[in-house]
């Protein structure tokens, strides 16, 4: 199957939605800067949240250029939208994304970090690499946004 990481969002709970999807499109905001502090330091990344301004699409397309990249790493516009539709999986908030490890890995991971800390409970976030796999991208992820986030799953919840 590949090196993947998986998440899952869960609906919001009656009269929150409004609040999710605020932290929602701030997650989406803090992954676009993550995406471009990464580029303009490493290059090597493909997809419009790569070469693009900050906020001129909604939602997340990436992936690694050339050899570097495996499967595209997607958040919808609005995170009712994660819940309606997955890429070829029919729904139910379950998606995934195989990096094969390559370079891009550590900003799917710093992504991902994030929507953990933004989200917290609507969203699950697990994968078959270990906590170790991840202290990377937790950095890139600390670092271009200034805050203490704090790993999304324990060395138990690997997949």
């Amino acid at each position: 199957m590949g090196y993947t990481h998986y998440w899952t969002f869960k609906p919001a709970a009656r009269g929150e939605a409004s609040q999710v999807e605020a932290a929602y499109q701030t997650a989406v905001r803090d992954c676009q800067r993550i995406i471009l502090a990464y580029q303009k330091e490493n290059g090597g990344l493909s997809g419009y949240s790569a070469h693009t301004k900050l906020g001129q699409y909604g939602g997340i397309k990436l992936n690694g250029k050339g050899d570097d990249g495996h499967e595209d790493f997607f958040l919808r516009e609005h995170f009712s939208q994660n819940l309606d539709q997955v890429y070829g999986l029919g729904g139910g908030g379950f998606n995934f994304c195989k990096t094969a490890q390559k370079p891009y890995d550590v900003v799917v991971v710093a992504c991902l970090c994030v929507l953990a800390y933004r989200l917290g409970d609507n969203v699950k976030v697990s994968s078959d690499g270990s906590v170790s796999d991840w202290a990377e991208g937790l950095e890139l992820a600390r670092r271009v946004l200034k805050r203490k986030i704090k790993m999304p799953f324990s060395k138990n919840e690997a997949a």
